[in-house]
């Protein structure tokens, strides 16, 4: 009898258990968190090896995504110049610093039927403030340019310079992402410190 009892009540706690469990509200379901509008990327551009001349660019960057399709962002260009002039014993190196903002649009993005290289496709606008270091130069008496050397020494130029930049580019996967591109310079005149054109290899994440 005794043993029954202890059953019963046994049921009777378990099933009160289970009542007040399952009468305990739920809790609501969690939103879903947004993607972040921030992305981030690093640019490789101009390298060139070219008669005792060495050439290298590295642009760090950050972007904040408008919309789907627009990026508007913020680079830190960095370029490296060295050249070597054996008939006169001397190198010339130098780092120039290019604070930049930029526009990233990619037109067909949001196209439905679009491949993924088309949707990849991007125009870029950019307006760069350059702090630039060159070598001086003189033309001798048959016309050729010459570097300026006083007492042995490479003489300097430090000078700032305004680029505006179009260019197109391709780029593939999301959200990290490679791509290559090519831009040409809209303030390029005869005294220009750089080509007009400029080529860039990348990585990007999330724009």
């Amino acid at each position: 009898m005794k043993a029954i009892k202890l059953i019963i009540l046994s049921t009777l706690i378990l099933l009160g258990t289970l009542v007040n469990g399952n009468a305990q509200p739920k809790k609501a379901p969690q939103k879903a968190k947004e993607p972040s509008p921030i992305g981030f990327g690093i640019n490789l551009g101009n390298v060139s090896f070219y008669n005792h001349s060495f050439q290298f660019g590295l642009s760090p960057n950050v972007a904040y995504r408008v919309g789907e399709s627009l990026a508007l962002g913020f680079m830190l260009k960095a370029n490296y110049y060295y050249q070597k002039f054996p008939e006169f014993q001397v190198k010339f190196s130098a780092f120039d610093f290019g604070p930049t903002v930029f526009a990233r649009y990619k037109p067909l993005w949001s196209w439905d039927a679009a491949t993924p290289f088309l949707r990849g496709l991007f125009l870029q606008a950019e307006y760069e403030r350059g702090f630039l270091t060159r070598y001086l130069v003189y033309r001798d008496n048959q016309g050729f340019t010459v570097p300026v050397i006083i007492d042995g020494k490479l003489q300097r130029d430090k000078f700032q310079e305004d680029f505006a930049y179009i260019g197109i580019g391709a780029s593939n996967g999301y959200p990290f992402s490679t791509f290559v591109s090519i831009h040409y310079n809209l303030l390029d005149n005869f005294e220009s410190a750089r080509d007009p054109f400029e080529y860039r290899i990348g990585f990007t994440y999330n724009y």
